[in-house]
């Protein structure tokens, strides 16, 4: 004997899934936006404190001084030491530049020129500026910063 058995979903049972889909999508996506938004300006911190860490650690790899700049109206930091063979001043920058304009945020310092000895220990000489820094990352909604030390710790 053969059976009619219909394969599929009735119409009502289609709409009833696609309501509850736009329902759930209703609630949560203002959470989800705003989550995304948040972690924009924590992206950014996390970067920079990576960055700071990697001149200290290019200043005792190098046993040169290395520098962290912050290009606050171009938003971007690098940094960049002596990698010639006799200390002739030939810099190059480790890395890459980190680029924050294309995120959309605007970034405040009070230093643009952070320097680093051959112990990774912060330097003042030769246009270098106090390790002191604090760098500020906002999406206008969102603000968050990150401060350094005078001894070249960070603190978030």
């Amino acid at each position: 004997m053969l059976e009619n058995r219909r394969r599929g979903f009735t119409m009502i049972e289609s709409i009833m899934v696609l309501g509850l889909m736009g329902i759930v999508a209703a609630i949560s996506g203002p959470r989800i936006a705003s989550a995304l938004q948040k972690r924009t300006t924590a992206s950014a911190i996390d970067q920079l404190a990576l960055t700071h860490s990697l001149a200290r650690a290019t200043a005792i790899r190098y046993a040169r001084v290395a520098q962290l700049h912050i290009d606050v109206p171009g938003k971007r930091f690098w940094v960049d030491v002596d990698t010639s063979a006799n200390g002739s001043g030939q810099r190059a920058i480790i890395a890459n530049v980190r680029d924050m304009s294309t995120a959309g945020l605007t970034m405040t310092s009070n230093r643009t020129l952070l320097c680093f000895d051959a112990r990774g220990l912060p330097w003042t000489s030769g246009g270098c500026e106090s390790g002191d820094a604090k760098i500020l990352f906002s999406d206008g909604a969102q603000t968050d910063s990150i401060v350094t030390t005078v001894l070249g710790k960070v603190l978030r």
